[in-house]
Order: structure tokens, then C-alpha cells, then sequence
């Protein structure tokens, strides 16, 4: 999948149950003190108020040809993560 500016990007999300969801991919970066990891944020189009959809941001993980969203599950690394992306201070990130 190619996220460039002039297309959105989307990835299909498969639940435990098997139940598969469409996804926005909105960003995929990386932050600083875990430049090691990708993150993706992404939206499934649940609107929260007039101007604002919900979003989330997992770790993005490469398995073979395929992707793994994985819950950052670490109270520090969320807490930079969720700094980083308030503050507009994510770090280049690449394309699937």
C-alpha cells in the first residue's frame, strides 16, 4: 500500500473473530526514543462530533508480506506517542 499525499490509503483489519473492517490509514510515523517502531494512525470513520472523526494509533509490525496492528501496551511509550501526535512531533515515516 502506497500512503501518498494525493490518494487516501486504506488496510482492511481483521478482528480475533475474523470479522474484517475497512480502515483509513491517516499516518504512518515514527517517535522519537522508539524510533525502532512504526505507528499507524488510522480511522474507521466513526464520527465524534460535527468536525472530527475518532481516530487510533497502534504499532504497526511487518510479518511477511502481511501487517499486525499491536495495542501499545507500555504506559510510558503511550503517553510519548500520544504527545507526539498532539504536538505534530512524529518523525518521517514510510509507506507500506
Amino acid at each position: 500500500m502506497n500512503n501518498n499525499d494525493n490518494k487516501k490509503a486504506y488496510i482492511t483489519v481483521t478482528a480475533a473473530n475474523g470479522q474484517q473492517f475497512q480502515a483509513e490509514v491517516i499516518d504512518i510515523f515514527k517517535v522519537k526514543g522508539y524510533e525502532d517502531k512504526d505507528y499507524v494512525l488510522y480511522s474507521f470513520g466513526e464520527t465524534v462530533d460535527n468536525d472530527n472523526e475518532k481516530v487510533y494509533v497502534s504499532i504497526l509490525e511487518s510479518v511477511g508480506d502481511n501487517y499486525n496492528l499491536k495495542e501499545i501496551s507500555d504506559p510510558n511509550e503511550w503517553n510519548t506517542v500520544q504527545e507526539a501526535v498532539s504536538e505534530g512531533s512524529t518523525l518521517t515515516g514510510g509507506d507500506i
